[in-house]
Protein backbone atom coordinates (compact mmCIF):
# COMPACT_ATOMS: atom_id res chain seq x y z
CA UNK A 1 0.00 0.00 0.00
CA UNK A 2 1.27 3.58 -1.09
CA UNK A 3 1.71 5.78 1.83
CA UNK A 4 0.66 9.16 1.53
CA UNK A 5 3.04 12.21 1.57
CA UNK A 6 3.85 13.55 4.26
CA UNK A 7 3.19 17.41 5.03
CA UNK A 8 6.53 19.36 5.17
CA UNK A 9 8.10 20.17 8.69
CA UNK A 10 8.53 23.83 8.88
CA UNK A 11 12.67 24.24 9.63
CA UNK A 12 13.25 26.50 12.85
CA UNK A 13 14.13 29.32 10.48
CA UNK A 14 10.74 29.38 9.11
CA UNK A 15 9.47 29.63 12.23
CA UNK A 16 11.30 32.70 13.64
CA UNK A 17 10.39 34.75 9.95
CA UNK A 18 6.52 33.16 10.69
CA UNK A 19 6.45 34.72 14.06
CA UNK A 20 8.30 37.57 13.53
CA UNK A 21 5.54 38.59 10.36
CA UNK A 22 2.99 38.08 13.08
CA UNK A 23 5.04 40.07 15.53
CA UNK A 24 5.28 43.06 13.60
CA UNK A 25 1.38 43.09 12.75
CA UNK A 26 0.75 42.93 16.27
CA UNK A 27 3.39 45.64 17.16
CA UNK A 28 1.84 47.89 14.45
CA UNK A 29 -1.93 47.22 16.20
CA UNK A 30 -0.86 48.25 19.66
CA UNK A 31 0.94 51.37 17.94
CA UNK A 32 -2.01 52.66 16.53
CA UNK A 33 -4.12 51.22 19.25
CA UNK A 34 -1.93 53.67 21.63
CA UNK A 35 -1.81 56.10 19.50
CA UNK A 36 -5.65 56.53 19.52
CA UNK A 37 -5.60 56.17 22.90
CA UNK A 38 -3.32 59.20 23.22
CA UNK A 39 -5.09 61.47 21.54
CA UNK A 40 -8.54 60.23 23.28
CA UNK A 41 -10.19 62.64 25.90
CA UNK A 42 -10.57 59.74 28.51
CA UNK A 43 -8.45 56.92 27.17
CA UNK A 44 -11.37 55.24 25.71
CA UNK A 45 -9.94 53.00 23.32
CA UNK A 46 -7.99 51.52 26.01
CA UNK A 47 -10.61 50.80 28.33
CA UNK A 48 -12.29 48.96 25.50
CA UNK A 49 -9.56 46.90 24.73
CA UNK A 50 -8.69 46.20 28.30
CA UNK A 51 -12.21 45.34 28.89
CA UNK A 52 -12.58 43.01 25.53
CA UNK A 53 -9.12 41.51 26.04
CA UNK A 54 -10.30 40.51 30.12
CA UNK A 55 -13.51 38.81 28.67
CA UNK A 56 -11.10 37.00 25.86
CA UNK A 57 -8.61 35.72 28.47
CA UNK A 58 -11.13 34.44 30.61
CA UNK A 59 -12.91 32.89 28.22
CA UNK A 60 -9.71 30.82 26.53
CA UNK A 61 -8.61 29.77 30.61
CA UNK A 62 -12.20 28.48 30.85
CA UNK A 63 -11.70 26.53 27.71
CA UNK A 64 -8.24 25.52 28.30
CA UNK A 65 -8.41 21.26 28.70
CA UNK A 66 -7.52 20.88 32.59
CA UNK A 67 -9.03 23.85 33.75
CA UNK A 68 -12.48 23.45 31.66
CA UNK A 69 -12.26 19.66 33.46
CA UNK A 70 -12.07 21.67 36.70
CA UNK A 71 -15.61 23.00 36.22
CA UNK A 72 -14.85 26.92 37.08
CA UNK A 73 -15.76 27.58 33.59
CA UNK A 74 -18.54 29.62 35.11
CA UNK A 75 -16.47 31.62 37.45
CA UNK A 76 -14.05 32.41 35.07
CA UNK A 77 -16.06 33.85 32.94
CA UNK A 78 -17.92 35.56 36.03
CA UNK A 79 -14.53 37.33 37.05
CA UNK A 80 -13.56 38.19 32.77
CA UNK A 81 -17.39 40.19 32.62
CA UNK A 82 -15.89 41.94 36.47
CA UNK A 83 -12.80 43.07 34.86
CA UNK A 84 -14.78 44.48 31.49
CA UNK A 85 -16.96 46.69 33.65
CA UNK A 86 -14.66 47.91 35.92
CA UNK A 87 -12.19 49.03 32.56
CA UNK A 88 -15.27 50.44 30.66
CA UNK A 89 -16.49 52.49 33.75
CA UNK A 90 -12.88 53.75 34.51
CA UNK A 91 -13.01 54.86 30.16
CA UNK A 92 -16.52 56.52 30.95
CA UNK A 93 -17.53 53.97 28.01
CA UNK A 94 -20.78 52.56 30.15
CA UNK A 95 -24.05 54.45 30.30
CA UNK A 96 -24.52 57.01 32.56
CA UNK A 97 -27.11 55.10 34.80
CA UNK A 98 -24.41 52.44 35.38
CA UNK A 99 -20.82 54.17 35.48
CA UNK A 100 -21.61 55.26 39.38
CA UNK A 101 -23.08 52.42 40.81
CA UNK A 102 -20.16 50.40 38.66
CA UNK A 103 -17.44 52.45 40.41
CA UNK A 104 -19.07 52.68 43.90
CA UNK A 105 -19.50 49.38 44.07
CA UNK A 106 -17.08 47.20 41.87
CA UNK A 107 -13.59 49.24 41.53
CA UNK A 108 -13.10 49.87 45.02
CA UNK A 109 -14.00 45.99 45.91
CA UNK A 110 -12.43 44.61 42.70
CA UNK A 111 -9.90 42.04 44.25
CA UNK A 112 -13.02 40.79 46.69
CA UNK A 113 -15.05 40.65 43.52
CA UNK A 114 -12.77 38.70 41.85
CA UNK A 115 -11.54 35.89 44.72
CA UNK A 116 -15.59 35.97 45.94
CA UNK A 117 -18.08 35.58 42.74
CA UNK A 118 -15.97 32.94 40.76
CA UNK A 119 -15.48 31.04 44.23
CA UNK A 120 -19.36 31.08 44.86
CA UNK A 121 -19.80 30.21 41.42
CA UNK A 122 -17.27 27.43 41.56
CA UNK A 123 -19.42 25.98 44.72
CA UNK A 124 -22.36 25.41 42.58
CA UNK A 125 -20.90 22.92 39.91
CA UNK A 126 -21.98 18.97 40.00
CA UNK A 127 -19.94 16.98 41.95
CA UNK A 128 -19.15 14.83 38.69
CA UNK A 129 -16.59 17.47 37.31
CA UNK A 130 -12.87 16.68 38.13
CA UNK A 131 -11.09 17.48 41.15
CA UNK A 132 -11.66 18.12 44.96
CA UNK A 133 -13.99 21.10 46.20
CA UNK A 134 -11.13 23.00 47.78
CA UNK A 135 -9.01 22.79 44.57
CA UNK A 136 -12.26 23.67 42.55
CA UNK A 137 -12.80 26.68 44.64
CA UNK A 138 -9.13 28.16 45.27
CA UNK A 139 -8.09 27.72 41.47
CA UNK A 140 -11.26 29.73 40.51
CA UNK A 141 -10.30 32.53 42.97
CA UNK A 142 -6.86 32.27 42.16
CA UNK A 143 -7.00 32.53 38.25
CA UNK A 144 -9.82 34.97 38.38
CA UNK A 145 -7.65 37.43 40.17
CA UNK A 146 -4.82 36.27 37.72
CA UNK A 147 -6.30 36.92 34.33
CA UNK A 148 -8.89 39.91 35.85
CA UNK A 149 -6.91 42.93 38.00
CA UNK A 150 -3.92 43.59 35.06
CA UNK A 151 -6.90 43.93 32.49
CA UNK A 152 -9.04 45.82 34.76
CA UNK A 153 -6.61 48.93 36.57
CA UNK A 154 -4.95 48.68 32.77
CA UNK A 155 -6.63 52.36 31.91
CA UNK A 156 -6.12 53.45 35.84
CA UNK A 157 -2.39 52.88 35.52
CA UNK A 158 -2.58 54.73 31.81
CA UNK A 159 -4.90 58.16 33.21
CA UNK A 160 -2.83 60.86 34.20
CA UNK A 161 -5.42 61.53 37.16
CA UNK A 162 -4.74 58.46 38.73
CA UNK A 163 -1.63 56.75 36.79
CA UNK A 164 1.51 57.66 35.39
CA UNK A 165 0.54 59.02 32.07
CA UNK A 166 0.64 58.01 28.25
CA UNK A 167 4.33 58.14 28.15
CA UNK A 168 5.12 55.92 31.20
CA UNK A 169 2.28 53.56 30.58
CA UNK A 170 4.01 53.11 26.85
CA UNK A 171 7.39 52.37 28.67
CA UNK A 172 5.55 49.63 30.73
CA UNK A 173 4.30 48.30 28.02
CA UNK A 174 7.63 48.44 26.60
CA UNK A 175 9.40 47.42 29.13
CA UNK A 176 7.26 44.40 29.58
CA UNK A 177 8.03 42.72 25.99
CA UNK A 178 10.80 43.99 24.78
CA UNK A 179 12.98 41.31 27.31
CA UNK A 180 9.98 38.51 25.51
CA UNK A 181 11.45 39.59 22.17
CA UNK A 182 14.96 39.78 22.98
CA UNK A 183 14.61 36.77 24.87
CA UNK A 184 13.27 34.98 21.85
CA UNK A 185 15.96 36.06 19.39
CA UNK A 186 18.60 35.15 21.63
CA UNK A 187 17.70 31.89 22.68
CA UNK A 188 17.02 30.76 18.99
CA UNK A 189 20.06 31.80 18.02
CA UNK A 190 22.75 30.70 20.93
CA UNK A 191 20.51 29.08 23.77
CA UNK A 192 21.86 25.41 24.75
CA UNK A 193 20.73 24.90 28.37
CA UNK A 194 16.82 25.08 29.26
CA UNK A 195 16.66 26.16 32.88
CA UNK A 196 12.96 25.40 33.45
CA UNK A 197 12.38 21.75 31.11
CA UNK A 198 9.51 20.55 32.94
CA UNK A 199 7.17 24.00 32.54
CA UNK A 200 8.60 25.92 29.53
CA UNK A 201 10.64 23.79 27.47
CA UNK A 202 11.88 26.04 24.79
CA UNK A 203 13.29 29.02 27.35
CA UNK A 204 17.03 28.51 27.75
CA UNK A 205 19.24 30.41 30.32
CA UNK A 206 21.03 32.71 27.01
CA UNK A 207 17.43 34.11 26.50
CA UNK A 208 16.68 34.56 29.92
CA UNK A 209 20.36 37.11 30.54
CA UNK A 210 19.74 38.57 27.21
CA UNK A 211 15.92 39.45 28.27
CA UNK A 212 16.87 40.98 31.53
CA UNK A 213 20.16 42.92 30.54
CA UNK A 214 17.91 44.41 27.35
CA UNK A 215 15.12 45.72 29.41
CA UNK A 216 17.59 47.18 31.95
CA UNK A 217 19.08 49.28 29.06
CA UNK A 218 16.19 50.10 27.65
CA UNK A 219 14.57 51.05 31.25
CA UNK A 220 18.02 53.41 31.03
CA UNK A 221 17.21 55.06 27.85
CA UNK A 222 13.45 55.90 28.48
CA UNK A 223 14.18 57.50 31.98
CA UNK A 224 16.86 59.37 30.10
CA UNK A 225 14.00 60.38 27.78
CA UNK A 226 12.13 61.40 30.85
CA UNK A 227 9.46 58.50 29.89
CA UNK A 228 9.70 56.35 32.72
CA UNK A 229 10.02 58.91 35.81
CA UNK A 230 9.53 62.33 37.05
CA UNK A 231 13.46 63.98 36.44
CA UNK A 232 15.01 63.81 39.60
CA UNK A 233 15.31 59.93 39.89
CA UNK A 234 18.98 58.40 38.59
CA UNK A 235 18.49 57.99 35.41
CA UNK A 236 21.19 55.65 35.51
CA UNK A 237 20.37 53.48 38.94
CA UNK A 238 17.09 54.21 38.93
CA UNK A 239 15.95 52.87 35.33
CA UNK A 240 18.26 49.89 35.82
CA UNK A 241 16.47 48.83 39.21
CA UNK A 242 13.10 49.12 37.41
CA UNK A 243 13.86 47.45 34.32
CA UNK A 244 14.98 44.87 36.49
CA UNK A 245 11.67 44.54 38.51
CA UNK A 246 9.58 44.58 35.30
CA UNK A 247 11.52 41.95 33.51
CA UNK A 248 11.61 39.53 36.56
CA UNK A 249 7.52 40.20 36.72
CA UNK A 250 7.57 39.55 32.72
CA UNK A 251 9.48 36.60 33.43
CA UNK A 252 7.60 35.52 35.98
CA UNK A 253 4.40 36.07 34.57
CA UNK A 254 5.58 34.19 30.86
CA UNK A 255 6.78 31.49 33.43
CA UNK A 256 3.34 30.98 35.49
CA UNK A 257 1.42 31.12 32.08
CA UNK A 258 3.44 28.25 30.90
CA UNK A 259 2.79 26.14 33.88
CA UNK A 260 -1.20 26.33 33.79
CA UNK A 261 -0.82 25.28 30.23
CA UNK A 262 1.60 22.62 31.63
CA UNK A 263 -1.50 21.55 34.19
CA UNK A 264 -4.12 22.11 31.68
CA UNK A 265 -2.28 20.04 28.51
CA UNK A 266 -2.43 22.63 26.31
CA UNK A 267 0.45 23.91 24.11
CA UNK A 268 -0.99 27.75 23.51
CA UNK A 269 -3.70 29.24 25.16
CA UNK A 270 -5.79 29.96 21.86
CA UNK A 271 -5.22 30.55 17.98
CA UNK A 272 -6.40 34.48 17.88
CA UNK A 273 -2.39 35.37 16.59
CA UNK A 274 -1.24 32.67 14.97
CA UNK A 275 2.16 31.23 16.05
CA UNK A 276 1.92 34.03 18.97
CA UNK A 277 -1.04 31.94 19.87
CA UNK A 278 -3.96 32.89 22.30
CA UNK A 279 -4.89 36.34 24.50
CA UNK A 280 -2.93 34.88 27.40
CA UNK A 281 -0.12 34.17 25.15
CA UNK A 282 0.47 37.78 23.98
CA UNK A 283 -0.21 39.47 27.32
CA UNK A 284 1.39 36.93 29.89
CA UNK A 285 3.73 39.13 31.03
CA UNK A 286 1.52 42.58 31.20
CA UNK A 287 -0.62 40.02 33.88
CA UNK A 288 2.36 40.27 36.19
CA UNK A 289 3.62 43.41 35.78
CA UNK A 290 1.20 46.16 35.44
CA UNK A 291 -0.17 44.88 39.06
CA UNK A 292 4.17 45.50 40.09
CA UNK A 293 3.43 48.58 38.64
CA UNK A 294 0.44 49.59 40.61
CA UNK A 295 1.20 48.87 43.20
CA UNK A 296 5.24 49.56 43.37
CA UNK A 297 6.04 52.41 41.28
CA UNK A 298 4.83 55.00 43.46
CA UNK A 299 6.67 53.73 46.59
CA UNK A 300 9.67 53.54 44.45
CA UNK A 301 9.83 55.80 41.38
CA UNK A 302 7.42 58.28 43.44
CA UNK A 303 5.12 58.44 39.60
CA UNK A 304 1.28 58.09 40.06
Amino acid sequence: MKSLPQAPVATKKAKIIRRTFWGVGIAAGLAAALWWTGVSAHGEPLAAISGVLALLGAFELSRMGGVRALGISAGLLAGGVIAMLVSLSAGSLLPEMLDQPVRDVLAPNLIWMLLGVPAVLALLRPDKVRGPLALRVVSAAVLSVWVGFAFARMHDVWAPSTGFGHAAFVSLLILSKIGDIAGYYVGSAIGKSHPFKRISPGKTTAGCVASLLVTMVFAVALQQLGWLAPNGYDPLWGGAAWGAMINLAAQGGDLFESWIKRRAQVKDSGTWFGPSGGVLDLVDSLLFTIPVAYFFWPLLLGAG
